[in-house]
């Protein structure tokens, strides 16, 4: 059923999806170059590198011995994983563990390697310099060796091209980035500020302190809700972040914040001004790109007062605002990018503002 909301009501006047940031301008995002059996990003993502350690399981399980056992692929946890990556083979079990992910983790850096090169050669990376990598992968050892393999790939097809984790938790990186994409003078209201990370597997909903001086923003107060393990529909998903967002509220009172209107909505997908979100949601419950739903309207409805003053809700895509937490790492250099590697790939290219280059 379409949002009973047909026209969204003023914004402030501040645009969704802005492509001219404070300190930097998003070149693209949410690329969607094809081949022939889908998009390109989709063999980058954790997903693909699931079905592909799915694939070589099956390919050494008729040695005797299935490597991760009986457990479905999509249920091992990172942990499990890391464990086989770092972990001396004692028995069989283990040396066809170790195996299969040995082959998914080859197989996979390449993908993403290539899925990359393609990147560079669009027009909106071209002249990239670095390349920060986020998402859900980048919380394991796993994500980090991909990421290690890809860098040597790269290398070996002569991109001088730095790949970079992120610098603080991979879940907090789409929660930070609203410190550098919100307005300032709506920021400079507090000491702090609201913000939810929207992906296709989970959701989190943080409590982001500025600081007064030299530091950077933190998460003082999260949490996370795997909601592909509920299938909620898309307005009972609605209904639970405005719930996350008004205990995270209460929460800025005990932590001693002072809130900025600000909540910042980090989505995937292609985000219009008027903040409707035109495609890249299949991953989400329900129809997200359905015409007459806004999203921020829909927050602003359900959270309208933080701290006595009229909240001001903005939107933007996640892999943007994932990228956005490293801005102040990426002041020497004048073009840059980031990927995520979650449910699937996100991706965007930034380039700086001369003035804000060291």
């Amino acid at each position: 059923m379409a949002d009973s909301l047909d026209v969204p009501l003023p914004s402030d006047d501040i645009p969704h999806g802005a492509a001219d940031l404070p300190s930097l301008r998003v070149e693209s995002y949410s690329l969607d170059l094809r081949e022939e059996d889908g998009f390109v990003g989709d063999k980058a993502s954790e997903t693909a590198f699931r079905e592909l350690l799915d694939e070589w399981r099956e390919r050494l399980s008729g040695r005797g011995v299935k490597p991760f056992g009986e457990e479905p692929t999509e249920e091992l946890e990172r942990d499990e994983l890391d464990e086989a990556l770092r972990g001396p083979a004692r028995h069989p079990g283990e040396a066809a563990e170790a195996e299969t992910l040995e082959r998914a983790l080859a197989e996979f850096s390449r993908d993403l390697t290539d899925v990359l090169i393609r990147f560079l050669q669009t027009p909106s990376w071209r002249g990239t310099q670095r390349i920060v990598c986020g998402g859900g992968l980048q919380s394991a050892e796993i994500g980090q060796e991909v990421l290690r393999r890809a860098q040597a790939h790269l290398r070996e097809a002569d991109w001088n091209i730095a790949l970079t984790p992120l610098s603080h938790e991979p879940d907090d990186g789409g929660m930070i980035g609203w410190a550098y994409a919100a307005p300032s003078e709506l920021l400079a209201q507090g000491n702090g500020f609201l913000a939810v990370d929207i992906g296709g597997t989970n959701l989190r909903c943080g409590l982001v302190s500025l600081p007064s001086g030299v530091g950077a923003p933190d998460v003082v107060a999260r949490e996370k809700w795997c909601h592909a393990d509920e299938a909620p529909s898309r307005d009972e998903m609605v209904e639970h972040i405005a719930v996350l967002l008004r205990d995270m509220a209460e929460e800025a009172e005990r932590h001693g914040l002072a809130l900025s209107p600000v909540i910042g909505l980090a989505c995937p997908g292609l985000i219009r001004p008027d903040g409707a979100i035109t495609s890249g949601v299949q991953n989400l419950p329900g129809d997200w790109s359905e015409d007459g739903f806004f999203l921020p309207e829909r927050i602003r409805r359900a959270v309208p007062l933080l701290a006595g003053r009229p909240s001001v809700v903005l939107l933007h895509n996640d892999a943007v605002i994932q990228g956005l937490s490293e801005e102040p790492s990426m002041r020497d250099v004048s073009r840059w990018a980031a990927v995520t590697i979650g449910t699937g790939l996100g991706n965007v290219a930034f380039r700086n503002h001369a003035a804000f280059e060291r």
